[in-house]
């Protein structure tokens, strides 16, 4: 996911090659670079097919990775545990930057009050009522929905198969429906923080954990990447030919296919969420990664902050899709970086410990 907290890594599972225990994961920080390099490039070409084909996988791919960092929790200290850094750290962030951001989308574009009062509210109601530079925020909503929810089942049986069944069966309820019509937020067919993607997001992240908790070098065999990457160009190129196809918009709970719904909302998000995997394994091979593993320690603040510099770009008439691009994902960073480095310097006068939360 988005965040990872280092408490819930299992050291025997992340060893270096001399046998230390490593806290990250180097081609998991790629693949999320390469997730959220997709997310921004997706909003700046908004419509095109090139958005559409990005769409299939640059979100579930984050609720893939999400499951490998879960744990079943036995005891209230735990929960406890799990609650404070997992959920209400990950809140107070949603809350502090959703006011920053809303409150400079009203001066930057000269909004009303009554404009700034309805947009502060809808970080309570969440899911498609945010918009503008919190538009990406309605992920926050569904991520924290979801890994609770399968810390939950996870924590409740040790039956994979069980878990798995419940997870198939909520996607394929949560695909059998465009949009709850019957409930509508703010003129939006939706439920408040779009929970009932979680029908489908579960299954993305118990699969992650399922697939890679505790045993991630599988993916690195050749014999099993190969057929991913195969498998990923055969569908392309079975797209390319007119032969199906696909549309995906979680946010919107929006999905359209040729084919059966849930199958394709099961099945091809993942294959190219593995696909990528795969890519960022190999590119974690090479000498040079044009900082690809630093992007993804921070695609949080990236997620957070990229509409808005987005915005301030075609503000100054900068429509540039490279300059725009890099700006999205760069400056972000460069701010998490800035509040790192002032905020370590706080804890260490005062004595305390920095926690790397972006």
């Amino acid at each position: 996911m988005i965040k990872e907290e280092h408490k819930y890594l299992m050291a025997k599972h992340f060893k270096t090659n001399s046998g230390e225990s490593n806290n990250r994961v180097e081609w998991l920080d790629i693949a999320k670079a390469y997730g959220i390099i997709a997310i921004v490039l997706g909003h700046i070409l908004t419509g095109s097919s090139t958005a559409h084909f990005l769409y299939w996988w640059h979100i579930p791919l984050f609720f893939l990775i999400a499951g490998i960092f879960l744990k079943p929790l036995k005891s209230t200290d735990a929960w406890s545990t799990f609650c404070k850094k997992r959920v209400i750290s990950e809140l107070l962030m949603y809350v502090g930057i959703g006011i920053l951001l809303i409150c400079l989308y009203t001066v930057i574009h000269h909004q009303s009050n009554q404009f700034l009062m309805k947009h502060l509210f809808d970080l309570v109601l969440g899911g498609r009522t945010l918009n503008f530079y919190t538009s990406t925020f309605w992920f926050i909503n569904v991520y924290l929905l979801t890994i609770m929810t399968v810390t939950v089942l996870i924590s409740m049986t040790k039956n994979w198969l069980i878990i798995l069944l419940i997870t198939i069966a909520g996607l394929f309820f949560g695909t059998g429906y465009q949009q709850v019509t019957w409930m509508h937020i703010n003129s939006f067919a939706m439920m408040p923080w779009g929970m009932d993607t979680v029908l489908i997001t579960a299954f993305y992240t118990y699969l992650g954990y399922l697939l890679f908790h505790g045993h991630l070098k599988w993916l690195e065999k050749i014999e099993v990447n190969m057929p991913i990457m195969a498998l990923a160009g055969l569908i392309i190129y079975i797209h390319s030919k007119g032969d199906f196809s696909f549309r995906l918009s979680l946010k919107s709970h929006l999905m359209q296919s040729s084919l059966p719904i849930g199958l394709a909302v099961a099945v091809i998000p993942v294959i190219f969420s593995l696909a990528i995997m795969v890519c960022a394994y190999f590119t974690s091979k090479i000498p040079i990664k044009f900082g690809l593993p630093i992007i993804g320690r921070h695609t949080l603040a990236i997620m957070y902050g990229h509409k808005l510099f987005l915005d301030l770009c075609l503000l100054i008439g900068m429509r540039s899709l490279p300059v725009r691009l890099a700006i999205g994902i760069i400056a972000p960073v460069m701010i998490a970086l800035i509040v790192q480095k002032v905020g370590k310097s706080i804890f260490e006068r005062s004595g305390g410990q920095l926690i790397d939360k972006v």
